[in-house]
């Protein structure tokens, strides 16, 4: 691709995917300052404690969606639409499944689950209140949130991203009349998020079937798929060959999904610790934080996922010259704006407590406090998330991998454990920066190992293990 257009690319999916990240997350900023106002700091505590399992649901629906639009543009790269139209439709199909299998199982196991996390008392009642509402309306969810990168890598970033101010929009306008007119409290704001992410799955399915270049059409979803005459040979039946993609839909998901969920598991983790010590005040603090630097934290997943459809459609041409610059690119804007949203919460903790009615309360200090300690893991960031997509984008779903689970299973469990039992609270607040500056490192040296593995192969064809031939590594 020449050099221009590349940039021109770079600059609209990057931009949108931003936007239309932010939105996402900003759903539970909304209602965490809805419930906060109209409720109490209690009902923030809440939605926060029932979010790493509500957020499962979501995680299911990106990783399902981003794993059909990775192979979608991989296709289209290598000049297929048909194919790309066919995996898009199995997308469309895989999430509706999945939709309804989490629907069952998330009702059945919630209140066990928040009971697990220690959970109790009041708190638990309106969790599982929360949970129930968010949880009811699965479907609609997963549906939101594995159309967007479907959109997006067919084309549609732009449209994508005024769906998600659309909605965004009709969420706060419902936040706010459900919460203040009719007094329905963490259920009018779980009941506001399900309705306006239903809002956003009608207009995605609209704009896919508007299309006017490969619109997506009935057919597409037929039971038996086109099929080659060596996948024929291989497969001995046409049905394998539509559960062969769900197969490869899922393992480029596992990606995205971790992508997705990583948050919520280290949400999880810190209301752990901050249940442990036995006051509700580090509780809400923390749910403080989550609302403000989690919801910035997004923003950073936007520069990663608006870059994925541009490096997968380069590693489909096997161009490994616009693989490196689109890296390069996204490393570049994800720093500078990570610095910036480092600057721009150091300079605003102090109003961020009178943004949740917190003003004049002992509460006030403590969440200051809390935000500046944990606002340099935003420096940091950004790093992380442009080589947990890029690495997936590219078909090195090992090193994805790798980045991606490493904090939630190992990093963070540990590092609470030892600087809580070093400096006690204030371990909480530092331990992401610690954590996310040790990612850092390790992003580098897979940056500078994968390029001299695409390099080698081009060179000498001595590409390492993990390369199919041919590829671009």
């Amino acid at each position: 691709m020449e050099k221009r257009e590349l940039n021109r690319k770079f600059r609209k999916y990057v931009l949108s995917s931003m936007i239309t990240m932010f939105l996402e997350s900003a759903y539970s900023l909304v209602d965490g300052i809805f419930v906060s106002n109209f409720v109490g700091g209690s009902a923030l505590a809440a939605i926060n404690v029932a979010w790493p399992i509500v957020a499962v649901v979501t995680a299911l629906g990106t990783g399902c969606g981003c794993g059909g639009a990775v192979l979608m543009s991989i296709h289209q790269g290598a000049g297929d639409q048909e194919q790309s139209n066919e995996v898009r439709a199995d997308t469309i199909l895989l999430l509706l499944v999945t939709g309804v299998l989490s629907t069952v199982l998330f009702q059945i196991f919630l209140k066990q689950a928040l009971i697990l996390m220690g959970c109790s008392g009041s708190l638990l009642n309106l969790a599982v209140l929360y949970g129930r509402f968010m949880i009811g309306g699965s479907i609609v969810q997963i549906l939101s949130c594995g159309l967007a990168p479907l959109l997006r890598n067919d084309n549609k970033a732009v449209s994508a991203m005024a769906i998600m101010v659309s909605g965004f929009g009709l969420h706060i306008l419902l936040d706010y009349v459900l919460l203040h007119f009719f007094g329905l409290g963490v259920a009018g704001a779980a009941l506001s998020s399900v309705t306006a992410q239903a809002f956003t799955t009608i207009c995605c399915f609209i704009i896919l079937l508007a299309k006017k270049d490969s619109p997506l059409r009935l057919a597409q979803f037929r039971l038996i798929p086109r099929k080659s005459g060596s996948e024929t040979q291989q497969t001995g039946t046409e049905k394998v060959i539509r559960w062969k993609r769900w197969r490869q839909i899922i393992r480029t998901g596992i990606s995205p999904f971790g992508i997705s969920l990583t948050p919520s598991f280290l949400i999880l983790w810190h209301n752990m610790a901050c249940l442990s010590t036995g006051n509700e005040g580090i509780v809400t603090a923390y749910a403080l934080i989550t609302s403000t630097v989690g919801s910035y934290r997004m923003l950073l997943i936007g520069v990663a996922e608006g870059m994925q459809p541009l490096a997968s459609y380069a590693y489909g041409e096997k161009n490994s010259a616009d693989m490196f610059r689109i890296r390069n690119m996204s490393i570049t804007l994800a720093y500078i704006v990570s610095i910036a949203l480092f600057l721009l919460t150091m300079g605003t903790a102090q109003f961020y407590p009178a943004l949740y009615g917190y003003t004049d309360s002992p509460l006030e200090e403590v969440c200051v406090h809390a935000i500046r300690w944990t606002a340099p893991q935003l420096i940091f960031t950004g790093m992380v998330r442009v080589s947990n997509s890029y690495f997936y984008a590219v078909g090195k779903n090992l090193y994805s991998l790798l980045m991606i689970y490493l904090d939630p299973l190992v990093l963070t469990p540990l590092m609470l454990t030892i600087l809580m039992h070093l400096i006690g609270t204030d371990g909480i607040w530092i331990n992401a920066d610690v954590t996310q500056l040790m990612l850092n490192v390790l992003a580098v040296w897979m940056f500078v190992r994968h390029e001299r593995e695409v390099k080698n192969y081009e060179n000498y064809g001595t590409a390492g293990k993990n390369c199919p031939a041919g590829s671009a590594c």
